[in-house]
């Protein structure tokens, strides 16, 4: 069985790693799409800080786990306080 190394990574931005992969958005300096256009917005992507300070104010505005707004409705539990 013969192993060849890995062939190395297309530069960013060049023909051979858009015709391989379509377009490089992080190389671009955009986020992915699957995170653009995320109706629901809960993909987050980006610098680490920003998305701790999104997801910090989120909890305080809507709660985490069994207490999050819409547990109930969704899974039908109530919750003891």
């Amino acid at each position: 069985m013969h192993l060849s190394a890995p062939a190395a990574p297309e530069a960013d931005g060049s023909e051979a790693e858009f015709v391989k992969y379509g377009a490089n958005r992080l190389a671009e300096g955009k986020l992915p799409l699957c995170a653009e256009m995320c109706s629901t917005k809960s993909l987050l992507a980006g610098d680490g800080e920003i998305i701790a300070q999104i997801y910090k104010e989120r909890v305080i505005k809507r709660g985490y786990g069994s207490g999050a707004w819409g547990w109930q409705v969704a899974y039908r539990e109530t919750i003891a306080t």
